[in-house]
């Protein structure tokens, strides 16, 4: 039976979200709370930060193009890419904690710590979240199937993100009054780390491969050096690189940047999960319906709404840069322009594998996410390591406290980082898809590659 029609259970759409939402409280703590915890809680210098993640980045580039060889010669009773949620959902708890229990040493083995335990964490992620991104392929070749798949991934994942983002914070302010805020953070990511590899070991459970079943068992190894090849000579690849790379600086700008935007400029530690959950919950209501808008325009008109959306938001925002009422007002609507971008990301980077296939006549499921996860990684830590070191060469202090007032280049520096630069890869980003024709394609490409595998 050809998987193409194959409609999922709505109990394993949902086990698949489970696997995002466990994602999610790294990706989402990441974000808004670990630069701030090691810049403000822990007070390493904001340049030393940014280096440690620059070259976490750039070693973890190296691991995630490994995992998605080994994603695509893996063979097992489970599948290729599903075995790797069993063996790696404990470990990424583990280095979930990690990451957030600083000891209390010299500063100098502080910073040995921090960058062993961050690379940890790099690495692990991308040992499991690699796997995970690309087993949606391998689940359906649907096109609507993977979309809504996609959604559903994104809806839980922007749940895990609500409940961390807005719930951290008032868990470490509670638990320090009994333990301190040092170990408090320690306990709440020790918290946050069982019920991550516990979402995993669900997503692991109810999920299941299906291509590979109905088609010659590959047993053949492929080399690394054809993967690349065939991935290098898919032009929506190359495309959905620089739209991947775009989302991840607008995530560190509604994410990272706003923690400081709210204590630099705003004075208000209680904005960082006002304005979290302002874009979220916007985000999350947005799911229910989205996979319309997807259904009627496709893919990348749905990508493009969504950059407009958000530039939009960056305009009206502009002359009111402190008003707390335009902030929540316009964070909400980058919300809903964010769930755009998120409800299809993973599901055209999925599609580009079938339009690599028919190019190529390789298919690397591993490879073509993998590659991904390499060129974003380093773009990654590009991004988090100039954050630090636009906040140290600002000027800004983060053994000051929320009511003092940080200098004025400081100020500047941050209001640049936090509306300036995502508007600007939003204008960007909406020219470039006006180049995306995958959406017409897809239909056609599936239709030979079944005439050439004999469907």
């Amino acid at each position: 039976m050809d998987t193409i029609g194959k409609k999922l259970g709505l109990k394993e759409k949902m086990a698949y979200g489970c696997g995002d939402a466990a994602s999610n409280i790294i990706w989402a703590s990441t974000g808004t709370f670990l630069m701030f915890y090691y810049t403000d809680v822990v007070n390493i210098n904001a340049a030393t930060i940014g280096v440690i993640f620059l070259i976490a980045r750039v070693i973890n580039a190296v691991v995630a193009l490994l995992t998605g060889w080994l994603i695509d010669n893996t063979h097992s009773k489970y599948g290729k890419a599903r075995p790797w949620l069993l063996w790696f959902a404990v470990p990424f708890g583990i280095v979930t904690f990690a990451i957030f229990a600083v000891p209390d040493v010299a500063k100098l083995y502080q910073i040995i710590y921090v960058f062993i335990a961050y690379n940890a964490m790099m690495s692990v992620y991308s040992l499991i979240n690699i796997p995970y991104g690309s087993m949606a392929t391998m689940m359906t070749k649907d096109q609507y199937q993977r979309t809504l798949l996609n959604i559903f991934r994104q809806l839980f994942a922007q749940i895990a993100s609500l409940l961390v983002t807005a719930g951290t914070l008032p868990l470490i302010n509670f638990m320090t009054e009994y333990v301190g805020e040092k170990k408090a953070w320690s306990i709440v990511y020790g918290i946050f780390g069982v019920i991550a590899a516990i979402l995993f070991f669900l997503c692991f459970a109810g999920c299941k491969e299906r291509i590979h079943e109905n088609e010659e068992t590959k047993t053949e190894k492929i080399r690394v050096v054809d993967g690349v090849k065939a991935v290098l000579k898919n032009k929506y690849w190359h495309m959905l690189m620089v739209i991947s790379i775009c989302i991840n600086i607008f995530f560190q700008a509604i994410s990272t940047v706003n923690t400081y935007y709210s204590k630099a400029v705003l004075h208000n530690s209680s904005m960082i999960s006002i304005l979290n959950t302002a874009y979220i919950v916007p985000a999350i209501a947005t799911f229910f319906f989205v996979h319309l808008v997807v259904k009627k325009y496709g893919k990348g008109k749905t990508t493009m709404f969504g950059w407009m959306i958000i530039c939009v938001s960056y305009v009206i925002l502009l002359p009111f840069t402190e008003n707390t009422t335009v902030l929540i007002i316009t964070a909400a609507m980058r919300g809903v322009g964010y769930c755009f971008l998120l409800a299809v990301s993973s599901a055209m980077v999925s599609d580009a594998v079938e339009y690599g296939e028919w190019k190529t006549k390789i298919r690397v499921e591993g490879l073509t996410f993998s590659m991904q996860g390499f060129v974003g990684t380093i773009a990654a830590g590009i991004v988090t390591a100039v954050i630090g070191w636009v906040l140290n060469f600002s000027k800004y202090d983060g053994t000051l406290s929320f009511a003092d007032t940080q200098a004025g280049s400081a100020v500047l520096a941050i209001k640049l980082l936090f509306i300036a630069v995502p508007f600007v890869i939003g204008v960007l980003n909406i020219i470039l898809l006006k180049f995306y024709k995958l959406d017409k394609m897809y239909p056609q490409i599936i239709e030979d590659l079944n005439k050439r595998n004999g469907k």
